[in-house]
């Protein structure tokens, strides 16, 4: 009878298959998890030397100024979330559009809430960097499910 050969080698497939795969961290994932816990060490990794931050009340920072915000408190992420993300690639840049929700504290202060979300991620040396995040204040709208949020 064949079973007992069979059995080590099924009891191999079934531990295989058990075992979860690594799944790869994403940056933007990355990237919203160390704003809203201030994580210096990887924003300093994860922003490209040439990154610009447009927060939602339009104004704009360098990676410098905007770490230095986060690092001095002026701004306070308490909740960055992307959703409906649609991304495309040219090359070695990634292009990526997301509905999300944006909460925090800071100064001057930045409109809180729905967000529509745009950032420029390259990647350099097998590492993906962010080169810009950009948040737009929208207004909730049937269409706002699908991406297409009004611009307040």
């Amino acid at each position: 009878m064949k079973f007992p050969l069979l059995l080590p080698f099924f009891l191999f497939c079934l531990c295989f298959l058990a075992v979860p795969a690594q799944a790869r961290v994403d940056a933007v994932d990355l990237y919203a998890e160390a704003v809203m816990t201030a994580d210096i060490p990887e924003l300093e990794k994860l922003l490209a030397p040439n990154y610009w931050h447009i927060g939602p009340n339009g104004h704009i920072q360098d990676k410098a100024h905007f770490i230095e915000s986060i690092k001095s408190r002026q701004l306070v992420v308490n909740h960055l979330s992307l959703s409906n993300q649609r991304e495309t690639r040219i090359g070695q840049t990634r292009l990526l559009t997301a509905n999300g929700e944006f909460k925090g504290v800071s100064t001057p202060p930045h409109p809180q809430g729905l967000m529509r979300f745009t950032m420029v991620l390259v990647n350099s040396q097998g590492q993906d960097q962010v080169v810009l995040f950009q948040a737009t204040p929208v207004q909730p709208t049937t269409e706002c499910s699908d991406g297409n949020c009004r611009i307040k």
